[in-house]
């Protein structure tokens, strides 16, 4: 049995988006993706994924879900499988809910190997003169150097290797940790080598992997852990622990590389991350969600930092985040900087970081002669999707600036806007089209959307759930789906919205109860103007439905009793028929 903090643990971990993109090319329309239908032939794309939803829907053949739902129709799974699956993909064992499960064990090895390593290295460190000198010429102190528990791998082959056989680890455990190498020939040596040694820890402290440095030219200049058991890149923030120790704020920065992030903890901007020299990640932006609203993007200002930068900031944005982007003068980066100019100057630069429009409008002018027809005629139509995506006090504002920039009219900007949107806005419509299409030949019946109005008025507003249980009560609703949920929602509503919507997901666990999950997700609500009459048309539709239904089931029992000649019976159903009919009539 497979438990629900776990099973909403994985699904958070995996962002629907990077999972179907494994699967379907998938394109940005607005805040969604779009592409073509892995379920059913298409030629024009109806498959939309919500990064902020965490769902799918086909509007061609009404496929809906979740990245477990996905994973259940993709591959043909079941929903222990599917979390199996998605588990494996972001390194979370199912086998962990089991205190002594083999792959608990494993891990917990790993972290003692890796903590030995990270003694010896830094016992190393302070044995060697050349390398502790490489810290403290970059103006590292030795209370960071403990802090950060900084280190030192020895230049030879076998170093690392003999001292942990020594502590009782095989070959096998080192390789499996990442801190030897097999060669061709079946001998083993020294991932690192001659190098100083950063350890990585997770968010918990615990020792998870390495990077090391050269401390001369030599090539390459730095070098990491491989992926192992417990290490993974694109998952783990490095300094994140140093970061969250006493955090009370609502902001963390991130940089590039581990001398920055420790430079600036040194010097008393404590609230930094790096992103361990990998692009950003969606897993790491949800990593960081647990704990801020706001995050500052630092990285390097040359062209390959601009485009790291970038990426970095539509990850974040689409995660929700406050985003702000800090540009360093003359392209040094935030070691060389705060060491030069110290801890004010840089503060001064975080209370100048740009928004991330402004920042996004002044790449796209990098380069630009504003004198030079061409270029401003370049330089508007790349702007022009950044300015569209606006709201639109925000919107005009950015006009203004962009129009006395480029010295065009700000009613020029406005007309290219409204093009761009209505091409977009064409393109949905003709996405939207297989949709319409299906609706119109199958019906719902409105009872079906009846009630999912009701449950999806109580999942946003936990204030309505007395309201409606007081004159409707979750067997009298059609579906079975929907008096299961009904019936949750009612047994565990002292819990908070966003965390009843979770459980109620985690409950839909075949591909066709979390297809109407989605469905109930996407129905509106309930207003508060007109909230007593809609509950009560919606609760008149769901019982006249019922009744509908039972009169349907007894006029097929007349006509059969009328068929066999059996009159007593077929009376006493006549009778049941015209009370049924008043009923209805009643509504």
């Amino acid at each position: 049995m497979i438990s629900e903090d776990l099973i909403l643990k994985i699904k958070e971990e995996n962002d629907i988006v990077d999972v179907i993109s494994e699967v379907v090319n998938l394109k940005k329309a607005g805040r969604n993706y779009v592409g073509l239908c892995p379920f059913h032939g298409e030629k024009t794309p109806s498959f939309t994924v919500s990064p902020d939803k965490q769902i799918f829907k086909c509007f061609g053949c009404g496929e809906a879900g979740n990245v477990y739902t996905f994973v259940m129709k993709n591959r043909n799974v079941t929903f222990p499988e599917a979390v199996k699956i998605l588990g494996d993909r972001v390194n979370i064992s199912i086998e962990e809910d089991k205190n002594n499960s083999p792959e608990k064990a494993k891990r917990e090895k790993l972290y003692k190997i890796n903590v030995e390593a990270a003694r010896y290295f830094y016992k190393n460190l302070n044995n060697n003169s050349a390398a502790k000198k490489y810290f403290l010429k970059r103006g590292i102190t030795p209370k960071t150097l403990v802090k950060f528990g900084l280190g030192y791998a020895m230049n030879g082959w076998s170093n690392l290797l003999n001292y942990l056989k020594g502590k009782g680890y095989s070959e096998l455990d080192m390789i499996e940790a990442g801190l030897i190498i097999k060669s061709k020939n079946g001998t083993y040596y020294d991932r690192f080598r001659n190098r100083v040694i950063f350890p990585v820890f997770d968010y918990k402290g615990k020792v998870i992997g390495f990077g090391g440095r050269v401390l001369d030219d030599s090539k390459p200049k730095y070098l990491n852990s491989p992926e192992t058991y417990v290490f993974k890149k694109g998952t783990n923030l490095y300094g994140l622990n140093f970061a969250l120790n006493n955090f009370s704020g609502d902001t963390l920065m991130i940089v590039e590389g581990y001398m920055d992030c420790i430079s600036l903890h040194q010097r008393g901007i404590t609230y930094v991350v790096a992103s361990l020299g990998t692009a950003f990640t969606p897993y790491q932006a949800k990593l960081l969600k647990r704990y801020v609203k706001k995050i500052i993007i630092s990285y390097d200002a040359d062209a390959a930092g601009q485009a790291a930068t970038l990426r970095g900031l539509e990850i974040l944005k689409n995660q929700g985040f406050d985003v702000r982007v800090l540009t360093i003068p003359d392209g040094k980066d935030p070691d060389e900087f705060v060491k030069n100019h110290g801890k004010e100057a840089f503060e001064k630069l975080i209370e100048e970081a740009l928004p991330l429009t402004e920042y996004r409008i002044n790449v796209e002018s990098n380069g630009i002669n504003f004198r030079d027809k061409e270029m401003i005629i370049k330089y508007t139509k790349k702007v022009i999707p950044i300015l569209a995506d606006l709201q639109p006090i925000e919107q005009d504002l950015y006009i203004k600036r962009v129009a006395e920039k480029a010295d065009v009219s700000q009613q020029a900007l406005y007309d290219m806007i409204n093009r761009y949107v209505n091409r977009k806005v064409k393109n949905h419509e003709d996405m939207n089209f297989a949709q319409e299409s299906a609706e119109k030949l199958y019906l719902e019946p409105a009872y079906i959307k009846a009630e999912r109005v009701l449950i999806n008025t109580m999942l946003k507003d936990i204030s309505k759930i007395q309201s409606i249980s007081s004159i409707m009560k979750p067997e009298e609703m059609v579906l079975n789906i929907h008096r299961e949920i009904y019936d949750y929602i009612l047994k565990n509503s002292q819990l908070p919205s966003e965390q009843l919507t979770k459980n109620v997901e985690m409950k839909c666990r075949d591909i066709e109860s979390s297809k109407e999950f989605v469905k109930i997700l996407e129905t509106e609500i309930v207003d508060e103007e007109n909230y007593t009459e809609a509950i009560k048309d919606c609760i008149a539709q769901i019982k006249k439905s019922k009744l509908e239904e039972s009169k349907k089931v007894i006029m097929d029992k007349i006509r059969k009793y009328e068929s066999e000649g059996n009159l007593e019976e077929s009376i006493k159903l006549a009778k049941e028929l015209v009370n049924i009919q008043r009923e209805i009539s009643r509504i």
